[in-house]
């Protein structure tokens, strides 16, 4: 299916310019990313505003992880868990979180109880009808392709690909299948795409300069046949524009396929 192209919230946690922005640059999907310190209230009101648009959810909780083996793998799961149920009442059916995010060095984290918890929590999404996805990271445990599977296919959790992520994971690593390893084993399970050519220590997220920097990865994510959902992972206006222009070429030249959401979907959620 064709994948629809997603903003995420390049003005933080402000509406109203993202709001305006999108429609003015006909984005009709934006990717959110929750800050778990606005009142429930106030964040239920935003995305109210943001009605018109299809939404998904992202966790960019730093220091948050279910991994943790002490108290924090506790907090995290229960944070968590009630940003599903937030995430449903807003009518939300997509989350995606992470571990590793802010812990470069992987300090106090445990592979089992990642699979443990992260379990847990997908069993909530499913029962409260959200899909919770893992992304990959450029930080223990998921920078490890074989390791990222394991964590996955243990929990039961879906998958959002990172492909800068794994590019900079791929540059450091003398793994030369590194975008293989990351998609083709979750082909089933991938929902979401993050769309950027890759990170820099230091610096952040670099946009592609031309198509040519990130075509083979999309071909890759064309297999992925529930992924409907790219988003645009960059936060400053103009390379979100120049690098939506290189996805609209990039798909137009591809054979038409049936729009997203129009067709079969691997979800078989159970409402609670």
């Amino acid at each position: 299916m064709q994948p629809r192209i997603a903003l995420c919230n390049i003005f933080d946690q402000d509406v109203e310019p993202l709001a305006e922005f999108a429609s003015r640059n006909n984005f009709s999907a934006i990717d959110w990313s929750i800050d778990p310190f606005l009142p429930e209230s106030e964040f239920l009101s935003r995305m109210k505003r943001l009605e018109d648009f299809s939404l998904r959810y992202h966790c960019r909780f730093h220091g948050v992880d279910v991994a943790y083996a002490d108290s924090r793998g506790d907090a995290a799961l229960d944070l968590l868990t009630r940003t599903v149920d937030l995430v449903a009442e807003t009518g939300g059916k997509h989350m995606t979180v992470h571990s590793g995010l802010g812990n470069p060095t992987g300090e106090g984290i445990d592979e089992s109880r990642a699979i443990d918890n992260l379990s847990i929590l997908v069993e909530h999404g499913n029962r409260q009808g959200v899909a919770v996805a893992l992304e990959n990271l450029t930080t223990p445990l998921t920078n490890d392709p074989l390791r990222f599977r394991r964590i996955v296919s243990e929990s039961n959790a879906y998958v959002t690909i990172d492909i800068g992520h794994a590019h900079a994971v791929g540059d450091a690593s003398s793994r030369k299948s590194i975008f293989d390893d990351y998609i083709f084993p979750h082909r089933d399970r991938i929902l979401n795409a993050h769309i950027y050519h890759t990170e820099l220590e230091g610096y952040g997220h670099v946009p592609p300069e031309r198509l040519s920097d990130i075509d083979g990865r999309l071909d890759l994510l064309g297999t992925a046949s529930f992924c409907d959902w790219w988003v645009i992972e960059l936060t400053d206006p103009a390379e979100v524009l120049r690098t939506r222009d290189l996805l609209q070429i990039y798909l137009s030249a591809l054979p038409r396929l049936p729009e997203a959401g129009k067709s079969g979907h691997p979800l078989f959620l159970v409402a609670a």
